[in-house]
């Protein structure tokens, strides 16, 4: 029986980064094989799943329906997975949105809204441009997320949606300002990849507070998403996926996971 479980996540969630997101994961694989763990390695797209016991802790990039269902069997059998499903799902924006209202996240307006809409919010009208997202899952291919510039153009924007069979969008108000990538482990690691000469501190505190506040909102553990700083100096959050590629700091972001994993396998041992 194995010590770990790392699931690779399925080819149509990593649209042009199959090869960075299954890097990360095979980094982690390798410093856990390294301290002599016996680690398997699944493809979400394999006819049969292996049986675990609740010793083996999984580590999944997963976010196809079948592979979460599998995981979920996997959870109920007492098996670690992280992240865990139920923050797998909650990083669906229809989910993330209520969640982060919830929360009390500080993020740019938005608003969920049907595909066969044909009345807008009347915020839309008052800003300088509008991203429209798929209310489900994050992006598969580059239509999935788009900026526009006026009411026209969302209400087309909308229907192109609607034509491909997705029933719902966040409507996000754009923000100027200088954006930013975090990434981040639980507690134990967090990076923010700056713009421009480089990164004030108490804006990179303000970043961090802030998606880790997001991310314990959705249950995640390990994540990476997109934040706003505005001419004002002020934090906005944009995105939050779970499990990034952390291309700009695998080596370190891997190294984070992997003693967090350990730890977590020293409770089910």
């Amino acid at each position: 029986m194995p010590d770990f479980v790392c699931v690779f996540r399925e080819p149509e969630f990593s649209p042009g980064k199959a090869e960075a997101d299954a890097a990360i994961l095979l980094n982690v694989a390798g410093l856990l094989r390294r301290e002599r763990y016996v680690v398997d390695i699944v493809d979400p797209r394999a006819r049969r799943w292996p049986e675990l016991s609740r010793r083996t802790v999984v580590l999944s990039m997963a976010q196809g329906e079948k592979a979460l269902l599998q995981l979920q069997h996997w959870e109920r059998l007492g098996v670690r997975v992280i992240n865990s499903v139920a923050a797998v799902r909650n990083c669906h924006r229809a989910r993330t949105l209520a969640l982060w209202q919830q929360a009390g996240c500080r993020f740019p307006q938005a608003t969920l809204l049907s595909t066969d809409q044909t009345a807008l919010p009347e915020w839309v009208a008052k800003t300088e441009g509008v991203w429209v997202k798929r209310g489900d899952v994050h992006a598969m291919m580059p239509e999935d997320v788009q900026f526009v510039s006026d009411r026209e153009q969302v209400l087309e924007v909308l229907r192109q949606f609607h034509g491909r069979g997705i029933g719902s969008v966040v409507l996000q108000r754009h923000i100027a300002g200088c954006p930013l990538k975090f990434y981040g482990v639980i507690d134990r690691f967090f990076r923010v990849m700056a713009c421009g000469d480089g990164l004030h501190a108490e804006v990179e505190r303000q970043v961090a507070a802030m998606a880790r506040q997001a991310a314990t909102a959705l249950g995640l553990e390990v994540f990476g998403g997109d934040c706003i700083v505005d001419e004002s100096g002020g934090c906005h959050l944009i995105d939050l996926n779970d499990w990034p590629s952390y291309a700009p700091c695998r080596q370190a972001a891997a190294e984070a996971i992997a003693a967090y994993a350990r730890r977590e396998k020293a409770k089910v041992a």
